[in-house]
């Protein structure tokens, strides 16, 4: 069994999202000698192609995906494994090392690594949904909330250790009765993502758009003067007063090139969010040298350090306030530095070792 590790996680479709710190720890471990194999319920071609060019071997129960946006996917497959085990019944046994990253699968492992509970971020998200998703929240949140507790009690009973992805996740599985063993932050590739440029053009805040994006208070930023461009793969869900704001650049869907480039010239990244475990965006920003404003609270409270690589307010108004001041008076060019510096704490070559010694000490314990 030595050497080999058997990683499980949800649908994967691309390399974002909570299948990200999977991915990158696969290709890690790999890199370093050991012998990896990907489960998931959904493995894509693309994805399937760039694992195995990482020596890398996948398993898929081969859902076949019937919609095309990813959260629905993501909880018809939930809701099949709470409710029906439908997963975990078609999945095999592994003579390996298990390391399951998934919400949606449920088998014995040795490690099952937490990363925030969907009942959660929906209730959080509520305020901000359209019509059309918060009226069937609404309609079933206390099916929801029960299928949540039996099957995260299922999946702490199946596992050996459980690791968060940051402290404020562990909480919540901590309220649920289940006990969090430790924190190992979601990894980032500090090689990719970093400053392209020592002279950013610092002419424009960056935010993303998704679903749970709070445009009124985008639109009160725009109002103010400040130029924003924005990135996020559905330009659609952006209303007409904000998508034809004369201060706003709309891009969509970037590549993680044009990506680099947007954080690296920005005077600062905006991360108005409703619900948040951990919060790529935050460090991917501060790796690329520039500083977040953001609340004082959930995952990016843990990855942010306020007036030094970044700013943590307390509310909506707070955050207008210190975005108008930052726009008109900037902040000190040291504060870039501090980022770089800051982010390499969630650098994949700081956080495998994590990984490494936790495996070791499973093999040690079973050999």
């Amino acid at each position: 069994m030595k050497d080999d590790i058997t990683i499980v996680c949800d649908l994967l479709l691309n390399e974002y999202g909570s299948a990200r710190p999977a991915s990158l720890i696969a290709k890690d471990l790999s890199k370093r000698g050991y012998s990896i194999k990907i489960v998931s319920n959904i493995i894509s071609e693309e994805i399937n192609k760039n694992f195995q060019s990482h020596g890398i071997s996948t398993f898929s129960l081969n859902r076949k995906p019937c919609l095309k946006d990813e959260s629905i996917i993501w909880f018809r497959l939930w809701f099949e494994e709470a409710f029906l085990h439908r997963n975990s019944l078609e999945t095999s046994k592994f003579n390996s090392v298990i390391l399951n990253f998934s919400n949606t699968i449920a088998m014995p492992s040795h490690i099952w690594y937490v990363q925030g509970l969907p009942t959660v971020t929906l209730k959080n998200m509520k305020p901000h949904l359209p019509l059309r998703y918060k009226l069937p929240y609404m309609l079933m949140a206390k099916i929801l909330n029960y299928g949540e507790k039996k099957i995260n009690r299922k999946f702490a009973s199946l596992s050996k250790k459980i690791i968060a992805n940051s402290r404020y996740s562990a909480s919540q599985y901590e309220n649920l009765g289940i006990n969090v063993d430790s924190i190992i932050y979601p990894p980032l590739d500090c090689k990719s993502f970093k400053p392209v440029t020592s002279h950013p053009s610092g002419d424009y805040f960056l935010t993303y758009f998704g679903k749970e994006t709070q445009f009124r208070l985008v639109k009160r930023l725009l109002d103010e003067g400040i130029k924003i461009k924005s990135f996020g793969s559905k330009l659609s869900i952006i209303p007409k007063a904000v998508r034809e704001h004369p201060n706003l650049e709309s891009f969509g869907y970037v590549t993680k090139n044009q990506l680099i480039d947007l954080y690296s010239n920005a005077l600062a990244t905006l991360f108005p969010f409703s619900d948040e475990p951990f919060g790529y965006i935050p460090v991917e920003s501060m790796a690329c040298g520039t500083p977040v404003l953001t609340y004082n609270k959930h995952g990016p409270k843990e990855s942010i350090i306020h007036e030094s690589t970044g700013w943590l307010v307390k509310d909506d108004r707070e955050l207008l306030e210190k975005a108008v001041e930052i726009w008109k008076k900037g902040y000190d060019s040291h504060m870039r530095s501090k980022c770089r510096k800051r982010s390499l704490n969630f650098d994949i070559e700081r956080i495998a070792p994590k990984w490494i010694k936790i495996i070791d000490s499973i093999e040690s314990d079973t050999a």
